[in-house]
């Protein structure tokens, strides 16, 4: 219990300097539960109460203790992290480095998938913002851009970004919205995706056929703003990666999507290596996210 204490007296100290007009008992309990849960490494509740450092005597008030910080209303994730974010980006873009920004989702529960936004940071993935959603499916736009706008007001003015996605998200309304935000991107493409380029239509599948040397200006149906489309089918792989791009088109920029990667490795130590997030019980999105 000692070490526990130790430590969120440390994370507690650190929120004195970056939060300091938020209420002392609400800090003091979410620095708690956040040492308790480097300690124990899971989101399980009962377990986090049973190493939480507070002169609680019984588990069910300790694990009520727990609940109250996960469900407090008046914890904004987005505005605690943007004080790691903005100076985690700054160090990696110190020497003029592009930032690699990731966008995927992962499913937590049989309710619940988390859509997340991340840094690349040593070839794994920095969390920056995330929104649970209770969906079995991809969650579209209507939360996509929301996040991205809060990801982005994290990170620091004029820094070159590459924002990767895969193809749940290659979607015009993502292409124009990095359009607008001066991001580069790589997104990977479906292949049933209809494509206008040069005053014709092809499906996104037939660029590695039609247009091996990869397309320049092209627009996918409805988007506002044109994009560069690149194919590429590397042996051993089942299917092409079909991307989308503001860079010049070409197999170098192509591989660029593979930066990607670490954000599964990412939600891997989250869930089976890590913090057995999967573990936490908790069924409300607004829960999760805390």
């Amino acid at each position: 219990m000692g070490d526990v204490a130790g430590l969120a007296s440390a994370v507690e100290k650190d929120f004195v300097v970056r939060f300091a007009d938020m209420n002392v008992a609400r800090r003091r309990g979410i620095a708690q539960v956040v040492a308790a849960m480097l300690t124990v490494r899971t989101a399980n509740m009962v377990e986090l109460g049973n190493v939480l450092p507070r002169m609680i005597a019984t588990w069910e008030k300790r694990y009520q203790f727990v609940e109250r910080i996960v469900s407090h209303e008046l914890i904004d994730c987005d505005a605690m992290m943007a004080s790691y974010a903005g100076e985690v980006a700054r160090q990696l873009t110190a020497k003029g480095e592009t930032l690699i920004v990731m966008m995927d989702q992962s499913h937590i529960n049989d309710l619940n998938e988390v859509l997340m936004v991340s840094l690349s940071f040593g070839g794994r993935a920095l969390p920056v913002a995330w929104r649970v959603k209770q969906t079995q499916g991809a969650i579209g736009f209507g939360v996509q851009k929301p996040l991205l706008d809060a990801a982005k007001a994290m990170l620091p003015q004029g820094v070159p970004v590459l924002l990767c996605a895969d193809r749940l998200y290659g979607t015009p309304a993502l292409i124009d919205w990095c359009v607008a935000a001066g991001w580069d991107y790589r997104i990977r493409l479906k292949s049933n995706l209809i494509v206008n380029h040069e005053g014709s239509e092809m499906a996104a599948g037939e660029v590695l056929s039609l247009a091996p040397e990869g397309l320049v200006a092209a627009k996918l149906n409805g988007a506002a703003s044109a994009s560069n489309i690149f194919a590429l089918h590397e042996p051993g792989h089942p299917e092409p990666w079909i991307i989308a791009m503001a860079a010049s088109p070409k197999r170098t920029s192509c591989l660029d999507y593979g930066l990607r990667w670490g954000i599964e490795a990412m939600f891997s130590d989250y869930k089976s290596r890590g913090f057995g997030l999967m573990q936490s019980q908790i069924e409300r999105p607004e829960r999760l996210e805390n």
